[in-house]
């Protein structure tokens, strides 16, 4: 995956989201993603590939040849937008926003339950703790 010019992830069911983001970290030619829009990364990713339909061929064959077509100005800053939304966006934020999410949803539900205190780095105890606690 270091060297492609477009890489097309196109599942119809949620799935292939490491592809998209491996594609996009390890890539060194500022290659395209085409994506899924039924991709789980799609939401993430969506402001830096080409969105398709999996279902659709002739769109899908319409974003390869736009991405193709980029120029290399363009190609760079769509490369390096997904680049930068994968590394922002890693374990620690995501665990984070989960935490967050529960915190809301507990908050909404029952108005006095206490809040889940800034746990400080992650680790993998502590993730074990959280979903123990949670389940609880």
């Amino acid at each position: 995956m270091q060297f492609y010019d477009v890489l097309l992830v196109n599942p119809i069911v949620d799935g292939m989201n490491l592809v998209a983001k491996e594609g996009a970290v390890v890539n060194r030619r500022d290659g395209v993603i085409v994506l899924s829009r039924t991709a789980g990364a799609f939401q993430q990713l969506a402001k830096g590939s080409i969105p398709t339909s999996p279902i659709d061929v002739e769109e899908t064959e319409e974003a390869l040849y736009e991405a193709l077509m980029l120029s290399a100005d363009e190609r760079k800053i769509k490369a390096e937008a997904v680049r930068q939304l994968v590394e922002r966006n890693d374990l620690t934020q995501w665990i984070a926003q989960q935490v967050h999410d529960l915190n809301d949803l507990l908050d909404r539900t029952f108005r006095k339950v206490k809040p889940i205190k800034d746990v400080g780095p992650i680790t993998d105890e502590l993730v074990k703790d959280l979903v123990i606690t949670t389940l609880a």
